[in-house]
C-alpha cells in the first residue's frame, strides 16, 4: 500500500487513468491464471492454491508432517486422497503417534477432490466454513 501511494503521489498520470490500469492488470492476471468459467462451476478470478497436484497441503487440515505421512503411505496426489478411505486416513494418523492421532481427516477426501477438479471457488467456501466452524 505504501508503495502504491509513493507510485501515486509521484504520477503525472490522473487518478482515473491509474485505476483503469490497475483493474485491466487485475483482469489479465485472472485470464492468465485460468479465470473465467470453466464448464464446471468455477467462478472465474479464483486463484488455485496450488497447480501441484502432489501439494496436499492446500487441503485445510494437512501440514507438512502430515504430507510426509500420506505420501509415505502411497497417498501423494489429490486424486489420491480424494479415493482414500477415512477409517484409513485415521489409521495413517493414528500409527504414526499421539502427536497425529488428534487430528480429523474427515473432511479431506471432499476437499481433495474439489482441487483435483480444479473447482477453486468451492474448496475456498467450504474451507471458509471449516475455519469458521471452529
Amino acid at each position: 500500500m505504501e508503495l502504491f501511494t509513493e507510485i501515486l503521489a509521484c504520477a503525472p498520470l490522473p487518478l482515473f487513468i491509474m485505476l483503469a490500469i490497475a483493474a485491466f492488470l487485475g483482469w489479465l492476471l485472472r485470464h492468465l491464471m485460468g479465470g473465467g468459467s470453466d464448464g464446471n462451476g468455477a467462478a472465474g478470478g479464483v486463484i488455485p492454491l496450488s497447480v501441484d497436484p502432489n501439494d496436499l497441503k492446500v487441503v485445510e487440515g494437512i501440514g507438512p508432517k502430515i504430507e510426509e505421512l500420506l505420501h509415505a503411505a502411497g497417498i501423494g496426489t489429490w486424486s489420491d486422497l480424494a479415493a482414500t478411505n477415512v477409517d484409513r486416513l485415521q489409521s495413517i494418523l493414528t500409527e504414526a503417534g499421539p502427536r497425529f492421532k488428534m487430528h480429523d481427516p474427515k473432511t479431506w477426501p471432499e476437499q481433495a477432490a474439489y482441487a483435483r477438479d480444479g473447482q477453486w471457488d468451492q474448496l475456498k467456501e467450504y474451507q471458509d466454513f471449516l475455519i469458521g466452524g471452529k
